[in-house]
């Protein structure tokens, strides 16, 4: 046997290996990342870098400055669609690859300085698999950049006792090292306070492991990183403990911490568990005889691995676990940081195999993770609430949003996106911001408009008292299905005159309309004088000078959702025509076209239902193309 043939294929293929594992994780991160739309959560991160007054925000908020401040900057130099929000939370989930191989052979330096193993690599590929990761990283939130921190923080710290346990001094590469592991540990609490719980794991360590003059350091390493978070913890976090959940924490019950397997270990859970379970013990031990190699369950200026991983994972879950009994804290997100330990300890677990046993169950665990996602979970659809408003808002209209308890941002952000040349307002924010101005500052606004969406859920009717007191009439509802029994309702109120424009022999009347410029869009605000029992069809229509049809849209009043049986005799509705163009028709020649509404009720032939005055159709308009 050769030299090059007694190489390792991990050792002898391991940069394309670790390319390859790259570009597995940058796939998954950005497959469907912009498939839902934002949730609440997405929707204050985007409220808080458009917000002119980005400091006051959160200082309102529980969180810390650091990722807000970033992704206003990278906004800054992108834009504001789903994409390029959410990849600023995948670039850090790559990073974490590159980071969580150097913890990694930080830890296998433990065992032994010299040699070379395939955990570094098992544990980038366990971590690019991690569902739990991708989610995050397809969110407009911190958490990856918190599990990016996390790692560097504990690679710094590994690295710190490692390099000053050999100078036993203040060396150049020791300092260097030390301000590394400050650094991103500042960072890490700095992105989300919840890292507080791995420098506790670090001290402890510390405490346990460590002697004499370096454990001294590792703990007033801790203590000082610690020491950085008071300002922020005690001008902010302390007076927002009430805000840390909103109602999105789970109980403290040992139901919900089992209920949350599958998030970190999948569906395949009895194989990622016990493999993680296995990782726990040191390499060379075997459930044989066989006598094991390395044991770092050492004396001396060494981590204890199994105990450092396992304390990793125990004690931001038990931590929360006991926080959440006084503040909303339980939620599987907020746990993020414990996802490279778990992945270190299943690759640690991996690495008691050998060979084709070793090649078939990381084949198992890579087919299963591009095959599956355990932790997708649907969205609210606002970005579908936020289109329909476009296809039918128009420039004098004001676009609303209303949603308490948790917030609307979310719908604000698919305002500006798809109208951002309308006027646009987040009630819940402005009883927040600027509650002493609400009551009349909101009527006053509806005074500067004739036409309103309100997207509302909500128990807080004070939106709908305003609309009544400035003379707005309901025109419109519709709702999108979200949790069971609970509907995101949208509605269309309009200000309209008792004039009527014209009226039909079933006792139908319009009210009012709107013409698109092009005459493709037609807006119809219909009346009736009395109940109808028929449902009948709406017809607008397009002529062309010589009376010709060029274009035309037929249907039930409001896309179907009011027909006319089902209206009262004191409402107005609100009927919306996309008109499309006639058979044999590619385009419109320039020219004079006449807009016309016909009635008609459709049985087993069509009955039109003429005006008052004879007239087949009704003319509201004409354009000029």
């Amino acid at each position: 046997m050769t030299r090059e043939q007694s190489i390792p294929v991990y050792q002898r293929y391991q940069l394309p290996l670790f390319i390859g594992i790259l570009l597995l994780t940058f796939i998954a991160r950005i497959h469907h990342i912009d498939m839902e739309s934002l949730w609440v959560d997405e929707g204050f991160s985007y409220w808080a870098i458009r917000h002119a007054d980005i400091w006051g925000v959160l200082l309102r908020d529980v969180h810390p400055p650091f990722y807000f401040f970033a992704l206003r900057l990278w906004a800054s130099f992108t834009d504001i669609s789903e994409f390029a929000l959410r990849y600023f939370s995948v670039i850090p989930s790559l990073l974490s690859i590159v980071a969580v191989y150097h913890v990694a052979r930080e830890l296998e330096r433990l065992r032994n300085p010299h040699i070379q193993t395939p955990i570094p690599l098992l544990a980038s590929l366990m971590l690019g698999l991690a569902d739990m990761e991708t989610a995050m990283a397809q969110t407009v939130r911190m958490y990856t950049w918190h599990v990016l921190w996390a790692i560097c923080s504990a690679w710094g710290f590994l690295r710190f006792v490692r390099i000053f346990a050999q100078d036993d001094r203040w060396s150049r590469r020791v300092i260097m090292a030390c301000m590394g592991w400050i650094a991103s540990s500042v960072l890490l609490l700095y992105t989300q306070y919840v890292g507080l719980a791995l420098i506790a794991v670090q001290g402890l360590s510390a405490l346990l492991f460590l002697r004499k003059k370096i454990r001294l350091w590792a703990i007033l390493g801790c203590i000082l990183i610690g020491a950085s978070f008071i300002p922020w913890g005690l001008a902010v976090v302390i007076n927002q403990t009430a805000n840390v959940g909103t109602g999105f924490n789970v109980p403290s019950t040992l139901e919900s911490l089992w209920n949350w397997r599958v998030n970190w270990f999948t569906q395949q859970w009895a194989l990622t568990i016990g493999l993680a379970l296995l990782g726990l013990l040191p390499i060379g031990i075997t459930l044989s005889t066989r006598p094991h190699f390395g044991m770092v369950f050492a004396s001396g200026n060494k981590i204890n691995r199994p105990v450092f991983l396992l304390m990793w994972v125990i004690i931001p879950v038990g931590g929360a676990y006991i926080l959440n009994f006084y503040t909303p804290i339980l939620m599987d997100y907020r746990l993020t940081q414990i996802t490279p330990a778990i992945a270190l300890l299943i690759a640690y677990g991996l690495g008691h195999l050998r060979g084709k046993s070793l090649l078939f169950i990381v084949a198992v665990l890579v087919i299963y993770g591009i095959a599956t996602d355990d932790t997708a979970n649907p969205r609210p659809p606002f970005r579908d609430i936020g289109q329909f408003v476009a296809e039918f808002a128009t420039d004098d209209d004001l676009l609303l949003a209303h949603v308490t308890p948790s917030g609307d941002w979310q719908m604000v952000y698919y305002y500006e996106r798809y109208l951002p040349h309308l006027e646009r307002r987040s009630l819940r924010q402005w009883q927040i911001e600027q509650g002493d101005t609400y009551y009349h500052g909101l009527r006053d606004l509806l005074n500067a408009h004739n036409g309103v969406w309100l997207m509302h859920w909500s128990s807080d009717m004070s939106s709908f008292e305003a609309l009544r007191d400035t003379g707005y009439i309901q025109t419109a509802k519709t709702s999108w299905s979200w949790v069971e029994n609970s509907w995101l309702d949208l509605y269309r109120f309009d200000r309209l005159s008792d004039e009527i424009i014209v009226r039909y022999v079933n006792g139908m009347a319009i009210r009012q309309t709107r013409i698109s410029d092009d005459g493709m869009m037609v807006e119809i605000w219909w009346s009736t004088d009395e109940v109808l029992s028929q449902n009948y069809t709406i017809s607008a229509i397009l002529l062309d000078e010589n009376g010709r049809l060029v274009a035309q849209d037929d249907g039930y009043p409001f896309l179907g959702e009011r027909p006319t049986n089902t209206w009262a005799e004191d409402e107005i509705i609100y009927d919306p025509h996309r008109l499309k163009l006639a058979d044999g028709i590619s385009q419109l020649a320039p020219g004079t076209y006449t807009v016309g509404v016909k009635i008609y009720l459709l049985t087993d032939a069509i009955t039109i239902q003429p005006t008052d005055n004879g007239a087949e159709f009704a003319v509201i308009g004409r354009v000029e193309r």
